[in-house]
């Protein structure tokens, strides 16, 4: 009877801890200070019923049980999460729960070392653009960011967390914006600008301690530390980096602890202590090697190298670096040139044709204010009419009206043109000023679906690309590429003349659709294109520079080439073939199919 009684009293009071649901504000610290209790309350809760007749509550729960499972590796925590959250916006139409369901996914893929999550944090964030509800919209914009800060491309990542910072700045979220300004200061450190990653830091800092959520202040202090290392000052780094480790290792956070190491490790390395710099460096390698880590091994990899290099063991330093690329070369396979590219376009429109519909609307509803005061005009006139005596009066009241809807006739014209300016850009590259992709697609969608638009001369398809262009912008810098890629266009615009129109596919790869060309004179064209980008001179170029293009030509014959998207796949294997065999040369289609038919297989090589 001694035993029962107790076990009733703690089954009862474990009954009445489980019927009062963890608040958001209580599960977003927990996912950060406490993450393996918090994965295993909402478990409980979930098996307990609490969230039966709160889809919100239990939506929220998820939300942040996936963010405790992300910052731990549990990968069996994030995958339920995700489940769950996807059969919630299944059965309950819930949008906001399908964005947290592919933002988590993104999370983990990105951490595993998978480019494809980006494209996940696309799809997501895109089911927001239409809400109603600002800290929705906001909260997009920054799972957004976060994702592309992940995956290490901060030139994308950085406006989308300004606007992000901005937002919940004007919404009074605190906790948020210093999520946002975190990222910043990431970004800012990837590109060198240490000072100003710095700023960064100590504002999300000082938010963070401000909300009480003393985790996040930690490991923003261990970011902070790469800056003071940059800047000389080993050991306030060293104090911030142990400090965050502590922190990290007491709450299960694996892949967060590794990075305080990393730091630790380099502080060390700078404070002159070599062989514990060695040790650190060393046992963090293998920690995320056993971990399975694969976004993390190669940084971890390449200093270790560095470390060994600069203390005289070329042995290791040698295999250090021959992992590093060996981990490398496996992920991150998707990037903005494929998939990624197209969702990050298709998300930058949807934001434009939204701004469209909201000139729409407002067009509309400065239309029924122009009727109404032309009805108001007709039932004045009709006044004037019946009273004789009041003329003067009514004439002045006409022409205040008259003015009115001039006014509004013109603030009506202002808008139209606004909303045809909007259209136009979102069919026009910024950079060149041609087509960009979607205003290609919609070009060549309506020129196929004329009749006959497989008769003779043939339709032709000329895919371009700029050989070794990445290595112009990595030698001579990413704005002298921009004046390579306009002066070209420039001289390509007056080359191709009537014969077709311009388009920018992504990058450095362009297009020229030529309506009724015929092959001989598409061949031509394209041998003309290459010679003139050949003999062109840059501006302020170096004089080794030499700048090529790789020609792809199909025609469009209804068989082989039946649509847009096998059209634009023959001419771009033409153009792999260019550039397999030497770049700076034309290949028709028809040459590519002839040869992979001799050989019977379909090779294609990046190039």
């Amino acid at each position: 009877m001694r035993g029962v009684l107790p076990g009733l009293l703690l089954w009862f009071a474990g009954g009445v801890a489980m019927a009062a649901p963890l608040t958001a504000q209580q599960m977003r610290t927990l996912s950060t200070s406490n993450p393996h209790d918090l994965v295993a309350d909402v478990r409980a809760g979930l098996d307990a019923g609490l969230y039966v007749n709160d889809p919100a509550g239990e939506r929220e729960a998820l939300w942040w049980m996936g963010h405790a499972g992300v910052n731990i590796s549990d990968a069996a925590a994030v995958t339920e999460a995700v489940a769950r959250l996807k059969s919630l916006g299944s059965v309950g139409h819930d949008t906001l729960a399908e964005s947290y369901a592919g933002f988590l996914s993104a999370d983990q893929r990105i951490l595993r070392g998978d480019g494809g999550g980006v494209s996940d944090a696309l799809q997501a964030a895109a089911l927001q653009l239409d809400s109603s509800d600002p800290a929705r919209r906001a909260l997009a914009k920054f799972q957004l960011c976060d994702a592309y800060t992940m995956a290490g491309q901060p030139e994308h990542s950085q406006p989308l967390c300004r606007e992000a910072d901005a937002a919940f700045a004007a919404l009074h979220d605190d906790w948020n914006q210093a999520q946002a300004l975190n990222d910043e200061g990431s970004n800012a450190y990837a590109t060198a600008q240490y000072a100003q990653a710095g700023q960064y830091y100590q504002q999300a800092r000082a938010l963070y301690e401000k909300v009480g959520d003393h985790s996040q202040a930690l490991m923003v202090g261990d970011n902070l530390a790469q800056v003071y290392l940059k800047q000389g000052k080993p050991e306030q780094a060293i104090a911030l980096s142990r400090a965050s480790l502590a922190d990290e290792r007491a709450a299960g956070r694996e892949s967060d602890a590794l990075n305080s190491q990393y730091d630790i490790a380099r502080a060390l390395q700078a404070m002159g202590k070599h062989r514990d710099a060695m040790e650190m460096i060393a046992g963090t390698v293998d920690e995320a090697r056993k971990a399975h880590l694969d976004a993390q091994l190669p940084s971890l990899l390449r200093e270790q190298s560095r470390m060994a290099e600069a203390n005289g063991d070329l042995k290791l330093a040698l295999a250090a670096e021959r992992e590093a690329m060996q981990i490398a070369s496996g992920y991150w396979k998707v990037s903005l040139g494929s998939q990624q590219a197209e969702l990050a376009v298709r998300y930058a429109a949807r934001e434009k044709e939204i701004r469209i519909q909201e000139l729409e609307r407002n067009n509309q509803i400065k239309n029924l204010r122009l009727r109404a005061a032309q009805a108001d005009v007709e039932r004045n006139a009709m006044q004037l009419r019946r009273q004789r005596g009041t003329l003067i009066a009514a004439l002045i009241a006409a022409v205040s009206l008259v003015v009115g809807i001039v006014s509004l006739l013109l603030l009506l014209r202002s808008q139209w043109r606004h909303g045809r300016e909007l259209r136009r850009q979102a069919q026009e590259d910024p950079l060149t000023g041609v087509d960009n992709r979607r205003g290609f697609f919609r070009r060549a969608q309506a020129m196929l679906e004329r009749r006959d638009a497989d008769a003779a001369p043939l339709h032709a398809l000329l895919l371009f690309d700029f050989d070794h262009f990445k290595r112009i912008n990595d030698q001579y810098g990413h704005p002298f590429g921009d004046i390579v890629l306009n002066v070209s266009l420039q001289c390509l615009r007056g080359v191709v003349g009537n014969r077709g129109r311009l388009a920018r596919l992504g990058g450095e790869e362009f297009v020229v659709l030529c309506p009724r060309l015929g092959g001989s004179e598409a061949l031509r064209l394209a041998e003309e294109m290459r010679a003139a980008i050949g003999a062109l001179a840059f501006p302020d170029a170096p004089d080794e520079l030499g700048v090529t293009v790789s020609v792809g030509m199909a025609l469009f014959d209804g068989t082989r080439c039946h649509d847009v998207g096998s059209w634009l796949r023959a001419a771009d294997d033409a153009m792999y073939a260019a550039k397999a065999r030497g770049r700076d040369q034309v290949v028709f289609a028809q040459e590519v199919e002839e040869l992979l038919q001799q050989v019977g297989a379909t090779p294609r090589t990046a190039g």
